[in-house]
């Protein structure tokens, strides 16, 4: 695969813009926390003692919320560590010999790319379509180095995280809900919004931005509206699917990754 640089002055905006992009880490606002210690402090104020049935509720709400409030700093963490994370140079020497066209600028996005991938995983353990051939063939570059690709995913999943091309075999609708799926949780990443958000997430939008040829370029209009019509096929259990994503993107083969252990 070669790629096209021409253009670069003309996409070198919008890399800059994609590689402002920041990944928001999961919390819980604090007002979910408040509010059962107030009730709790109401009722015994109220009741004055603590084995009044009126504090069952307010209690389990407060060990529900605590316990959501730790994984959600548990996995804040690992956002983190993948933030700072310094990718083996053995990828990077063995991806510059394959492209050697692409600048440090257009390197660094495609970086921020896996990172995000990986962060997908960390949010929420399943699997998902890889929306950018660009990151995808780094993905690949990893693959052929197995120690160096594992000690990767441990150390920022504490899992191998494992690469699955699709073919002719992959049912269509499990390309459509791992595609739906990341485009979900990448949204959810930027705190976009995915049925109506006004960007594209950055792993949806690195090919278009890299003119990567035969890459993945998602039209931002469609996308929403057949995430809508994923929606709904979902809460109606409809057997047809939201139509694909060929409507939405040019090109979609693709690679998926994650789910198992």
């Amino acid at each position: 695969m070669k790629i096209k640089i021409n253009q670069e002055a003309q996409t070198s905006i919008s890399i800059d813009a994609l590689l402002q992009l920041k990944r928001q880490h999961p919390m819980i606002k604090m007002r979910w926390i408040a509010l059962p210690l107030f009730v709790l402090i109401l009722m015994y104020s109220w009741q004055q003692q603590f084995f009044s049935a009126w504090v069952i509720l307010p209690s389990i709400w407060t060990v529900i919320v605590l316990n959501l409030t730790l994984i959600a700093r548990s996995k804040s963490k690992q956002l983190q560590k993948i933030e700072q994370f310094k990718f083996d140079p053995i990828f990077w020497n063995k991806f510059r010999f394959y492209y050697p066209e692409l600048g440090l600028k257009q390197r660094q996005l495609i970086e921020a790319g896996f990172k995000d991938y990986l962060a997908l995983h960390v949010m929420q353990k399943q699997a998902y379509a890889m929306p950018s051939h660009a990151v995808d063939s780094l993905w690949h570059v990893m693959l052929e180095f197995p120690k160096q690709y594992q000690d990767l995913c441990e150390q920022i999943l504490g899992r191998q995280l494992q690469h699955s091309p699709y073919d002719a075999t992959t049912p269509s609708q499990q390309q459509t809900k791992q595609l739906f799926e990341a485009w979900r949780m990448n949204c959810t990443l930027h705190a976009f919004q995915p049925r109506n958000t006004t960007l594209l997430p950055r792993l949806f939008a690195i090919d278009q931005a890299l003119n990567w040829q035969e890459g993945q370029y998602f039209n931002l209009e469609l996308m929403t509206k057949d995430y809508a019509q994923y929606l709904q096929a979902q809460s109606s259990s409809s057997s047809s699917s939201c139509g694909s994503s060929s409507n939405s993107c040019s090109s979609c083969s693709s690679c998926g990754g994650g789910g198992g252990d």
